[in-house]
């Protein structure tokens, strides 16, 4: 009996058939995948926002201080805090901040997986500490409290009500920062738990009274910090995508990094300093 096998233009046409599928398939878990990490990212920020409107509750409509909310952050080691493993709240309770007690001892609920691949490959820190990512999200600075030159960690805050809010929907509560550089967007990378979305720090006029026009990709106005860039895009085209924030309402949902200073600022002019 004559023995029969596959021709080589028959092995050919299953290998193509092979490789066709997984042209087909791999990109499609990868987007599954992508769209997975995005649902926990986006589950993060919603206990975020519950955090925080539950500190409010029982802090008399009191947001709280943005640079001592996640971590107590008031101080000069804090640069390169969001992968310092040895400045974890869970590792250093005295560290911890004051949504901490809301938030619940959990490292996951403190960093968007793709953040973390994204702050691995690309980030601004140099001073020799291992990048192991622990938290990627930052507070609006303009909701609560100043961090002032010279001043003690809380001695002076900006005592903001949620009742001043007149937008809730449009005013994001936390959001996401990058950790690398980009020198004709923002001064200042992913360092502490305050994101202060103006072109001048929260304790200067000019950071309330601004005109938003002149913020315009590449202008002459520069923000102090700046909502992230890495959801949606790729790893070579990092400063293009879109950021995940909660506003204050509680909703989350997807913003483009240009609208950061008009999801920040709440009032057009400075508020008054109280204790």
């Amino acid at each position: 009996m004559k023995k029969t096998g596959f021709t080589l233009i028959e092995l050919l046409v299953v290998i193509a058939i092979i490789g066709l599928l997984l042209a087909i398939i791999i990109p499609s878990l990868r987007r599954a995948k992508e769209a997975a990490q995005n649902v926990i990212c986006r589950n993060n920020l919603r206990h975020y926002g519950l955090a925080g409107q539950m500190y409010v509750q029982n802090n008399n409509s009191l947001f709280p201080n943005a640079w001592g909310s996640i971590y107590k952050s008031v101080e000069p080691n804090r640069l390169c805090q969001w992968h310092d493993q040895s400045r974890n709240p869970l590792r250093q309770p005295q560290l911890a901040g004051s949504l901490w007690p809301y938030l619940g001892e959990q490292d996951k609920s403190h960093l968007c997986p793709i953040f973390d691949r994204f702050a691995r490959q690309n980030h601004s820190c140099t001073s020799g500490i291992p990048v192991e990512p622990v938290f990627g999200y930052s507070m609006n600075a303009l909701l609560g409290g100043f961090e002032l030159s010279g001043a003690v960690q809380y001695q002076h805050l900006l005592r903001v009500r949620i009742s001043s809010i007149k937008s809730p929907s449009s005013i994001f509560f936390f959001g996401e920062e990058n950790p690398w550089v980009n020198n004709t967007r923002y001064t200042a990378t992913l360092n502490d738990n305050a994101l202060c979305g103006t072109p001048e720090h929260p304790s200067s006029v000019g950071a309330w009274n601004t005109n938003p026009s002149l913020l315009v990709p590449f202008g002459p106005l520069k923000y102090q910090d700046c909502l992230a860039s890495f959801h949606k895009t790729s790893l070579e085209k990092r400063d293009e995508g879109l950021c995940n924030a909660v506003f204050v309402d509680g909703h989350v949902d997807l913003v483009s990094w240009k609208d950061t200073y008009r999801l920040s600022l709440w009032t057009r002019q400075m508020p008054p300093l109280s204790r």
